[in-house]
């Protein structure tokens, strides 16, 4: 192998190294999962751990599990003990509505939006749309629409919560996923759809050594791969509104109390919670302990600690980007006719000193109860601008425009710096694409002495 190919084997290996260190593997899926399977983790690591006990059971799924069903006795839980958890309502949905409700905040024609509603209708319990070439055929003939306005549809679909929903098959379903992923490294991410899409089979049957050949990296990557994939991606993103929990499970609660919006972290406040077991901490202190029990007990206490290291960041990282998105968004939280203020992901980044990739994990299958009704986080701060935050900045370009000086008209680069004055960064192409949508003409053909 010459130096330059060596060199890059080097980097890869580093890159894997890092990014996809069990502990960092850990920690990503802590963050990113949703409330349901934090639940499912902390019962399934305190069954495998010995060291792990859970002192506090889950309240707020079984809060929400009594609501929604007359079959669960209300003597089980003690609900005058959980302040703040009075304003949750029934958050059973199926994921039709599930996904109907996001295209609502979508802006499209009335064709688009007919399109997407056949599609969402058409997508099976695992979130597949297995019949997607029917269904496109179908949908040409009674719309009068080409191939390429169906596909964009499904993009905009593709693009919805849980990730991985409306793929075609197990390939593309995993490709979603990784692309919304957000990963720190352009590499990495790189190699990840490069190994599922040439190589998902292989990585099913551990061929590791064709894989690392052909992708020119070590076996032990592939495998560091393949681990990240099992525990990182769903094949099956619809199932979860199969089942008979509710699927949809508020993080935090937000009420207005005296002219002002109070927070309530639920899954901090009424979630399980884990302590070291008293019991074997005292077998590893006690010096009567063979080596062999020692070193086992040494290895599920460091285990456990980092389990429970990454729950507490879940909590706080989840816990300052709300605080900012509520800064943000109280108008929007507060009342149904106001609109939601410009706030993206990367926006949020910034101010937090985070990589956009934690700030997508971390609102992932995530949602707040308000005086509205249930609001996903990513709605609130989307990766980019769409839907209601797309109108809202129309109307601010619109203002702008009304308002400017007739005898000197702003140039869509003027426009765009007056947005950033109000703390919004939005590039000069953006702006022109909304004017034009807008039926505003350039800055030179609006000049009137």
């Amino acid at each position: 192998m010459n130096k330059l190919g060596l060199g890059h084997e080097l980097n890869i290996s580093q890159t894997l190294e890092m990014m996809l260190s069990p502990r960092m593997i850990q920690m990503l899926k802590i963050l990113n999962l949703s409330y349901v399977e934090l639940v499912e983790e902390i019962e399934r690591k305190s069954e495998e751990n010995v060291m792990l006990e859970i002192e506090r059971t889950d309240r707020l799924l079984e809060y929400l599990k009594h609501i929604s069903s007359e079959r669960i006795p209300k003597q089980k839980i003690a609900f005058e003990e959980l302040p703040g958890i009075e304003t949750l309502a029934d958050t059973s949905e199926n994921l039709e509505d599930h996904l109907l409700k996001q295209l609502g905040l979508e802006e499209l024609d009335d064709k688009e939006r007919k399109i997407a509603e056949t599609l969402i209708g058409n997508i099976d319990p695992r979130g597949y749309l297995t019949t997607y070439k029917e269904v496109s055929e179908a949908l040409k003939k009674e719309l009068r629409v080409d191939q390429e306005k169906i596909d964009g549809v499904l993009e905009i679909i593709q693009g919805f919560e849980p990730d991985g929903i409306g793929a075609r098959d197990l390939k593309e379903c995993l490709l979603i996923q990784v692309r919304e992923h957000s990963f720190e490294s352009d590499e990495l991410e790189e190699i990840l759809i490069k190994a599922i899409e040439r190589h998902l089979d292989d990585l099913a049957e551990k061929n590791f050594d064709k894989i690392a050949k052909a992708l020119n990296i070590p076996k032990d990557g592939v495998a560091k791969l393949a681990e990240f994939i099992k525990n990182n991606l769903n094949p099956s993103p619809g199932s979860i509104y199969a089942e008979t929990v509710p699927c949809v499970i508020p993080s935090f609660s937000l009420i207005k109390e005296k002219d002002k919006l109070k927070v309530t972290n639920l899954e901090k406040d009424y979630g399980p919670v884990i302590k070291i077991s008293p019991v074997y901490e005292k077998m590893l202190k006690d010096p009567k302990t063979d080596a062999k029990s020692m070193e086992f007990l040494k290895e599920k206490l460091e285990a456990a600690k980092d389990f429970m290291e990454n729950i507490a960041k879940r909590h706080e990282t989840i816990g300052k980007i709300l605080e900012m998105i509520v800064k943000k968004q109280s108008g929007y939280l507060e009342s149904e006719k106001a609109q939601l203020n410009p706030l993206m992901q990367k926006d949020i980044a910034k101010e937090l000193g985070l990589h956009p990739s934690t700030i997508s994990r971390a609102i992932s299958n995530k949602y707040i109860q308000t005086p509205r009704g249930v609001i996903m986080l990513k709605v609130l701060c989307p990766r980019e601008v769409k839907g209601v935050t797309s109108r809202n900045i129309k109307e601010l370009i619109k203002d702008i425009i009304v308002s400017e000086d007739k005898k000197h008209p702003l140039s869509d680069d003027e426009i765009s710096d007056k947005l950033k004055e109000e703390g919004l960064s939005i590039e000069r192409r953006t702006i022109a694409s909304y004017r034009k949508k807008l039926g505003l003409e350039i800055a030179s053909k609006r000049v009137k002495f």
